[in-house]
């Protein structure tokens, strides 16, 4: 749980301090104006002129900034670069909010989970060979391991978050975002994708390995959920 709210306070702290980048840019922005100006030469009775040019609703606007000369019109460029980059930077930074956002929410949801949680034990097997006995309380999990081999053996620690845990649970899944994951869900009789009641159903069995888990009350062997 720990781990979980670390990580949520450190995607919290980078979101707000993104939101505040965002709102100095409009701000900024703001400050030069609504209207996306560009620098044309026209040429009238045979002399050349610079002028400002934008748009009003249907409207085209001009304003003359005087005769071409080098240089003449520098501040006027310098304030469309100026607007060009804030455009581009407001861009990029909506971007990172919304990303930010999203995984801000999916933290959320992750937090809500573990909290409704009970404590639980499970068995991890290497066919009918016990590897580790997994024991979880509050937010903690306590890893007894019966086996170094490390083909069979899943856990490389004894203690670990339920955040930690959780994504070890996914690793022994099907991938989230498979086509066809609401009918594999609907065959195992859930709603929505939570891999530790996924792997209450299917064992955590991978086609990769001969590593299994076992809840308590289970009266099963290898044999009867091994794929292979």
């Amino acid at each position: 749980m720990k781990e979980l709210e670390r990580i949520y306070q450190l995607i919290a702290n980078e979101e707000y301090v993104a939101l505040a980048k965002l709102e100095q840019i409009k701000n900024e922005l703001e400050e030069l104006g609504t209207e996306q100006k560009s620098i044309i030469i026209k040429t009238i009775k045979g002399k050349k002129y610079y002028y400002e040019q934008w748009r009003e609703k249907e409207k085209i606007c001009c304003k003359c900034l005087g005769q071409v000369y080098p240089g003449s019109v520098f501040k006027e460029e310098e304030k469309i670069q100026q607007k060009k980059e804030l455009i581009r930077l407001k861009k990029e930074q909506e971007f990172l909010v919304g990303q930010l956002q999203r995984i801000k929410k999916s933290l959320e949801r992750e937090r809500k989970e573990e909290k409704l949680l009970l404590d639980y034990t499970f068995e991890v097997f290497w066919k009918d060979e016990i590897t580790a006995r997994v024991y979880v309380k509050s937010g903690k999990v306590q890893v007894a391991r019966y086996c170094e081999h490390p083909v069979k053996q899943l856990f490389a620690k004894e203690q670990m978050t339920r955040y930690q845990l959780n994504r070890i649970f996914e690793m022994r899944c099907f991938e989230k975002g498979r086509g066809d994951i609401h009918e594999i869900l609907k065959n195992l009789g859930l709603t929505e994708y939570n891999p530790y009641e996924i792997v209450r159903k299917t064992h955590g069995v991978s086609y990769n390995d001969y590593i299994w888990f076992r809840f308590p009350g289970e009266n099963i062997t290898a044999r009867d959920v091994l794929v292979r």
